[in-house]
């Protein structure tokens, strides 16, 4: 099954999220802070594209605000 959407975050409390399913990300206004659960961690802006493999836990962080898009691939019933 693939999903595709939208995915906002606004200062505040970051966001740490666990991938079941391989999934590809373009950020498309603002900028996110995302690290991975090595502590690599990158400053992400528009036109930005990120691909986070299955088993990855990210944390994604902003100081204004970051929007994306995203495309991802999961099992039926696996949000």
């Amino acid at each position: 099954l693939t999903v595709v959407g939208s995915f906002s975050l606004c200062i505040g409390t970051p966001l740490v999220y666990e991938y079941t399913y391989h999934e590809m990300k373009i950020i498309v206004d603002g900028s996110f802070d995302i690290s991975d659960e090595t502590g690599k961690k990158v400053h992400a802006t528009k036109g930005d594209v990120f691909y986070f493999p299955k088993g990855s836990k990210i944390t994604f962080e902003t100081d204004d605000f970051g929007l994306g898009f995203f495309v991802g691939q999961r099992k039926e019933g696996g949000a």
